[in-house]
């Protein structure tokens, strides 16, 4: 699918300061050639290495690829010791990109309707991976802080999206799900709501039926992030067998994270 030209032409405006670390760099994707790239290491890491079914045209093509990526920001990380070859990325989808009728990706699976209307100005972080051979912090990073700055320029009110853990059984989860429940929890007023014809479990039905004794893993690096500067989770945990993914909705309010202090906030600019 490709990319509006006026959507990369106003990309210059959207975030002023460049970012850097070591050899890798981290910028707006500047043309569809860079957007191909990054949806290419999406279909890597997110299918091909993480177990999704991808369907014919994604298996020819071996891009992933949907109906957001025509209207969204897409971040890359680069190496500049090859070549630029995109190493990392992550999308951005901004309220005032959608058409008045049109969800977010998070809406197919959630009702945001609450979070939506108290906060209007919202940006939606999705699509986010590290190539296997970058995940030593770095790109990550540089994700981090380039989005952070995107948020903070453009004045976004709420940032959301989904947080995923690799496989569909959620009792393999229940560590860090109950973790979520207990310490996390979005509030009843904005809590993103599932929806119907969705495949969920209760996360409070998992703390429940928890077996203490077993350990199920650790709290994925960027969700660690998200936590540590305000993010709150939704009650209930979605079952995705095309990603291969059980994942929860997350939300942080703006004003909150940056008068936090944070330092993932603060040395981030």
């Amino acid at each position: 699918m490709a990319i509006p030209p006026k959507l990369f032409q106003q990309m210059s405006t959207l975030v002023a300061n460049s970012l850097n670390a070591g050899h890798y760099g981290v910028r707006l994707a500047q043309d569809q050639q860079e957007v191909q790239a990054a949806q290419h290491l999406r279909y890597e890491v997110l299918f091909k290495e993480s177990g999704g079914s991808a369907n014919p045209e994604m298996l020819n093509s071996e891009l992933e690829e949907d109906e957001w990526d025509a209207i969204a920001y897409h971040v890359v990380v680069v190496d500049k010791k090859q070549a630029d070859k995109v190493v990392g990325t992550i999308r951005l989808v901004s309220s005032t990109q959608l058409d008045e009728s049109q969800p977010f990706y998070t809406e197919h699976a959630f009702n945001l309707d609450a979070v939506r209307a108290k906060y209007p100005k919202s940006l939606e972080l999705s699509r986010a991976c590290v190539s296997p051979e970058g995940r030593g912090g770095a790109i990550l990073m540089l994700l981090w802080k380039f989005t952070m700055q995107f948020i903070e320029q453009n004045a976004y009110q709420v940032l959301f999206g989904c947080a995923s853990f690799k496989g569909q059984d959620y009792s393999q989860h229940q560590d860090i799900l109950a973790y979520l429940y207990e310490h996390h929890l979005a509030s009843p007023e904005l809590m993103p709501v599932v929806k119907d014809n969705v495949n969920s479990v209760s996360i409070k039905r998992v703390v429940r039926e928890r077996d203490e004794s077993q350990s199920t893993g650790k709290v994925p690096t960027l969700l660690k992030g998200y936590l540590k500067v305000g993010a709150r989770v939704s009650d209930r945990a979605v079952i995705d067998p095309v990603f291969n993914t059980t994942f929860v909705a997350i939300y942080v309010i703006t004003a909150d994270m940056f008068s936090s202090n944070h330092s993932l906030v603060k040395h981030s600019f």
